[in-house]
């Protein structure tokens, strides 16, 4: 009989049931406090939508989530509750038939205690990728669809490691299992495709990969919020979030105290989140290029990037 260590068993415990840690240190994984059901309806009474930042990691969410974050008016979190949310993106994607009453009761319990500080919650998380719908009918969210131009996405997942490790599989027709050596929610997170399309997958260089992922999630949020009613959606190129672009952001969120320029300029010179390390696509093998841009053709187009590599 195999014997479940404690982190094992947490985690286990952690894909089903909504546990709450303490924060981790630097803010990166706050726990939202939680409020009473009528303070969820009178949110909700009141129009004080949730936001969700959603889009493939490496977008810029965790920049939006810090920009948001000065507003006393909102709520502002990034990631808050990685491991189960990891988990609900690996069930979505795969199209495993798991019941998400807990992830969202989550939120309504998190929407809840922001309205008892007269605050609109706002969460940047790419986790919720794969989870508009339900986001949506229930809700009543509303979302941002970050982009920024998939070079500089993949070298950033590169330099972070994405896909670095061989995977340990017996049946490519199956959802992939957990991988050793690697943290749950980065497992669960790291998406990948299944059957025929996995074995292709697997002969790309780790750029190819990476590139794949980022088409995927793409077409798959774009088939989402095209379903949403326009208000509801607020769609934006990192590229393009100078000072009017984020006040208009802001609006989005329904905040009442915007940045003044000087102080978003400061902001956006010091991005949380922002790699160490850098690669760019010069260094890149032929091989690499090709596939890159093989990989990320549908997304391209759909997203009028016009790419200069």
């Amino acid at each position: 009989m195999r014997v479940v260590n404690p982190p094992m068993l947490k985690r286990l415990l952690q894909s089903f049931l909504p546990i709450q840690d303490e924060p981790k240190a630097g803010g990166v994984s706050v726990i939202p406090p939680s409020g009473r059901p009528e303070s969820y309806r009178l949110a909700q009474e009141k129009g004080w939508y949730p936001v969700f930042a959603i889009g493939t990691g490496r977008s810029g969410t965790h920049f939006l989530q810090e920009i948001m974050g000065h507003d006393p008016a909102i709520a502002s979190y990034h990631l808050p509750d990685p491991d189960n949310d990891s988990f609900v993106e690996y069930c979505a994607w795969n199209n495993l038939p798991v019941d998400i009453g807990g992830f969202l009761q989550t939120r309504r319990d998190w929407i809840a205690g922001a309205a008892e500080q007269s605050r609109i919650y706002f969460e940047s998380n790419p986790y919720m990728s794969f989870s508009v719908e339900p986001l949506f009918h229930q809700l009543n969210a509303k979302f941002f669809h970050m982009v920024r131009n998939p070079a500089a996405v993949v070298n950033s997942h590169f330099v972070k490691g994405w896909y670095e490790k061989p995977l340990a599989y017996d049946n490519p027709q199956l959802a992939l299992g957990a991988q050793p050596g690697t943290a749950f929610n980065h497992f669960l997170g790291r998406l990948t495709p299944r059957g025929e399309e996995f074995e292709r997958w697997q002969r790309l260089t780790r750029i190819g990969k990476i590139a794949w992922m980022w088409n995927a999630v793409q077409m798959r949020v774009l088939s989402e919020t095209r379903q949403l009613p326009p208000e509801h959606v607020f769609s934006c190129k990192l590229e393009d979030v100078e000072y009017r672009k984020y006040v208009e952001m802001h609006k989005f969120v329904g905040g009442q105290s915007p940045l003044d320029e000087p102080a978003f300029l400061k902001i956006t010179q010091s991005r949380p989140g922002k790699a160490a390390n850098h690669r760019n696509a010069a260094s890149w093998s032929e091989k690499e290029r090709e596939e890159f841009l093989e990989e990320t053709k549908d997304a391209v187009r759909a997203l009028e990037y016009d790419l200069q590599l």
